[in-house]
């Protein structure tokens, strides 16, 4: 039966926001003000809002965006703009075309305001619990002590809301139901780390247990009616991340948790387990981590979007496993000597991708300066570090390099080349390590600051 209701809630899914064979809705923007700056187009698609690419405005301030939807939500953002959470939306509808306005000042750094001319009852309904929502969030975020005692009061407000926003859209009725549910749930869940990063500081007062008793029902990560929010994946981020909290005390474990798809395994519902991964997926980067948490639930990708997904990352990932020949990279250090991985055969070599703009990756290379000088004495390991700052910037690179006095071997690179692009890095810090032969032991190895990277490395050199 549970999976005969999940068949039936995502055929609903696909009509209410699938793409058809033809364009049929239409949404025509200008941009009055400052033109110039690139408009972000975004459809809640499976518990998130997912990026459609953005349209730089002609001189005019105009730009259109065509697309094959029978029935679905759009968020607008502001290339640059401030804060993540979407301000403006509309609902569209096969067939419509909708003329969006856009105003900004010459110092704003977002939309100052956004009209819609002639909004469909629905956008108007969604549009109200949207700005309730981010009037909420503003209130509270940081403060949970603040969130716990206005959240019946908001409760009550929300269940008003539904009773005087319904239109002739039953369908719309009942997923705007659906989706201010999974919203009180996704601020509840929120609450515990202020509505912020799970790395901020969790709720610990005597008085908050009660308040998040509802999170550890084990059912709440698989509600269907996930999908139909925006705040979805987040709330499920949320959730498990308290759940972790509350386990091992240690808020270093939830932030690795948080980055890992581990979390499937507790979800029964194939619709929303497979929104999960497909969530997690862009962050596995390595090809033992998509073997151990993706492939084992490879018949919940049954549509053509999800399979190509999944094979994708398997084909890329492959080339990646532990074993295989790592990339034999040639780069140049600051005295224009030359360097490649074979050359280093026989030694362990551990690379640090980084680059001087980057304050995470600053943050880490004392930490793995440390870590190299108590293995000085060992002539079986390199400690490489390769910025990625790009041949441009070359004379400040080694003025920085010398400037900061780093001791490992520090090589110059860019984004579009050698190491970087053939293992598809794109974040950084990003840690490596091969073996004495040169093949591949990850590469994704935790941060130096995590204690697991020293005794990966310690692991590496005690191997035959």
């Amino acid at each position: 039966m549970k999976k005969l209701l999940s068949v039936l809630f995502l055929f609903n899914l696909c009509i209410f926001s699938a793409y058809a064979g033809a364009t049929n809705a239409v949404i025509n923007c200008t941009i009055h003000g400052n033109s110039t700056s690139g408009l972000f187009l975004y459809q809640l698609q499976d518990g998130d809002a997912v990026s459609l690419g953005f349209k730089r405005p002609d001189a005019n301030g105009n730009c259109s965006f065509n697309l094959d939807v029978k029935e679905g939500v759009f968020f607008f953002k502001k290339a640059g703009g401030k804060g993540h959470e979407f301000k403006t939306l509309i609902y569209l509808k096969a067939g419509e075309q909708k003329q969006v306005d856009f105003y900004i000042g010459k110092e704003s750094i977002d939309y100052d305001s956004c009209a819609i001319t002639k909004p469909n009852a629905e956008t108007k309904s969604f549009q109200s619990w949207l700005n309730a929502m981010n009037e909420y969030a503003h209130a509270v975020k940081t403060k949970p002590s603040v969130g716990r005692s206005k959240y019946a009061q908001f409760e009550k407000f929300a269940a008003s809301f539904l009773k005087t926003n319904k239109t002739v859209n039953p369908y719309f009725n009942t997923w705007l139901n659906d989706k201010v549910a999974i919203d009180l749930k996704y601020l509840r869940a929120g609450n515990y780390f202020g509505l912020g990063r799970l790395n901020a500081a969790c709720d610990s007062s005597i008085s908050a247990p009660e308040f998040y008793k509802p999170l550890l029902d084990k059912n709440i990560v698989n509600d269907v009616r996930i999908l139909r929010s925006e705040h979805g994946m987040e709330l499920l981020d949320y959730v498990f991340g308290y759940w972790k909290f509350n386990e091992v005390k240690n808020q270093q474990k939830v932030v690795d948790n948080f980055f890992s798809p581990e979390n499937a395994a507790k979800i029964t519902n194939d619709a929303v387990k497979v929104a999960f991964l497909m969530h997690k997926m862009p962050g596995i980067k390595e090809y033992e981590n998509f073997v151990k948490y993706v492939e084992p639930y490879k018949n919940v990708f049954v549509t053509p979007k999800q399979k190509e997904a999944y094979n994708k990352l398997y084909n890329d990932l492959g080339p990646f496993a532990k074993g295989k020949p790592g990339y034999n990279f040639e780069l140049k250090d600051v005295n224009d000597k030359t360097y490649t991985l074979a050359g280093f055969k026989g030694k362990v070599v551990v690379i640090d991708v980084w680059a001087m703009w980057c304050a995470p990756c600053l943050q880490e290379k004392p930490i793995m300066e440390k870590i190299a000088e108590g293995y000085h004495d060992r002539n079986d390991i390199v400690f490489i570090g390769m910025s990625v700052d790009g041949h441009a910037k070359k004379d400040a690179w080694k003025s920085f390099v010398k400037k900061n006095h780093f001791t490992s071997i520090e090589l110059l690179s860019q984004f579009d080349e050698s190491l970087f692009k053939y293992y598809k890095i794109s974040g950084i810090p990003r840690f490596l390590i091969f073996d004495r032969e040169g093949k591949i032991i990850t590469v994704d190895a935790p941060k130096p600051s995590n204690p697991g990277f020293k005794k990966l490395l310690d692991a590496t050199l005690n191997a035959n």
